[in-house]
């Protein structure tokens, strides 16, 4: 299986490398990734500006480097640097979950697996749960301590398989699957979920003449069918997303 592998968070992601390390068990990967972090990007695309491209060592990993977003990286993959069309795009593994209408339509990590919808092909978008003091270390150090990587590492191993015999293998058609794993692993089991009705407000705060990304606390759908509910109760979701379904007649 050719599998293209990108992200959101750049690089320097010790959740991209355990991605990249882990799925060369189940085929050939080709790393395109942002040069720089590209979270909520969404599935913007770069049409002005410059775009480079650049070879680079990834622990010992050829990859492509591309100064643009996660969706740029997934059209070129396809079409202009991989020698033959991927089986399979995979995005991610982001730190933080993506979860709720309002944020997977926000997320790069999202939109990258949709631009393989595009292409007709099918994704899978993985995001990690983190503890708060762990996401606030990553956004302030980038960085991680050792007992969180060990724990999450182990949590994806454990569930990658089950992963691939449910939502890859036999799957013949563009479906992209919205998957997220829990900080803790209550239930080894993938929960099909529908993608809760959560939405933000507030999202930038101003500091003198500028103004920051500052997500303001916003209420979450409650319902145990949701992606995030499932999550919080310790089992991996995943959501089907297909944007091929979209603009279709809805008869009387």
């Amino acid at each position: 299986m050719q599998i293209l592998l990108t992200n959101d968070d750049s690089h320097d992601s010790p959740l991209f490398l355990l991605a990249l390390k882990e799925l060369q068990q189940h085929g050939d990967v080709t790393v395109v990734v942002p040069a720089q972090e590209q979270s909520w990007k969404g599935k913007s695309m770069t049409r002005y500006g410059q775009l480079y491209v650049d070879r680079i060592d990834l622990h010992g990993y050829p990859a492509w480097s591309v100064t643009g977003t996660p969706a740029d990286c997934v059209n070129l993959g396809i079409h202009n640097l991989m020698p033959v069309r991927p089986d399979l795009v995979v995005s991610g593994i982001n730190i933080g979950i993506n979860t709720g209408l309002g944020f997977v339509m926000a997320s790069g990590t999202v939109g990258a697996a949709l631009e393989a919808n595009i292409a007709g092909l099918p994704g899978l978008a993985l995001s990690q749960e983190l503890k708060f003091d762990e996401y606030i270390a990553w956004s302030n150090d980038r960085c991680f301590d050792d007992a969180c990587i060990e724990e999450v590492s182990a949590i994806f191993r454990q569930m990658l398989p089950l992963m691939w015999e449910q939502l890859v293998t036999g799957q013949s058609d563009s479906t992209t699957w919205n998957v997220n794993l829990p900080r803790e692993l209550r239930a080894p089991e993938i929960v099909r979920t529908r993608m809760g009705h959560s939405f933000y407000g507030r999202v930038f705060s101003q500091k003198g003449d500028q103004y920051f990304h500052q997500l303001e606390r916003f209420p979450t759908d409650q319902a145990p069918d949701t992606d995030q509910m499932v999550v919080s109760h310790g089992r991996v979701s995943a959501t089907r997303l297909d944007i091929r379904d979209l603009g279709q007649i809805i008869p009387d």
